[in-house]
């Protein structure tokens, strides 16, 4: 497991996301992100929240499957952030179950969200969009915090 802090503007750590990896290098070898997301998702639960994350939550990528599978119940929402993955496609069967982990007390976060993002049908469940800098210009980032903030969500850069 390898844990990365997500920072606030104060640079306090708000959470952690989770990513998982199969030895020494940074990333995880295996191409099937299906089994990235379970094989988080299996070690948090191994090793547990508290250890991996002090207290704070816990960004977990999720795939279309994951989502649909609802596997990321398996972990308290208290504690949980549902980290929503650029290549998940927003059809009706992920907007429903976004719209069930909202009512279960999770938050949703959209991950490397960027201007006429195809996820922008999830914006309205989103509590956090991740927006990756170094694919967004200034005048991108400024035009979406004008528009997506006063839906609620926090905007968080990714360096």
């Amino acid at each position: 497991m390898a844990r990365q802090p997500i920072l606030t503007d104060d640079e306090k750590v708000f959470g952690y996301e989770l990513l998982f990896r199969d030895g020494v290098e940074n990333f995880f070898s295996n191409p099937d992100p299906d089994a990235a997301s379970r094989s988080t998702l299996d070690s948090t639960l191994l090793m547990g929240l508290d250890t991996l994350c002090d207290g704070r939550r816990a960004f977990i990528n999720c795939t279309r499957e994951v989502l649909l599978r609802e596997y990321i119940t398996l972990l308290p929402p208290a504690q949980s952030v549902v980290e929503i993955l650029e290549s998940v496609p927003p059809d009706d069967a992920v907007f429903a179950a976004c719209e069930r982990l909202k009512k279960a007390g999770y938050l949703l976060a959209l991950d490397d969200f960027r201007p006429h993002d195809p996820r922008e049908r999830l914006v309205d469940l989103a509590d956090i969009l991740k927006i990756e800098l170094t694919y967004t210009s200034v005048p991108e980032r400024a035009s979406m915090m004008a528009r997506y903030l006063p839906h609620g969500c926090r905007i968080w850069p990714k360096r």
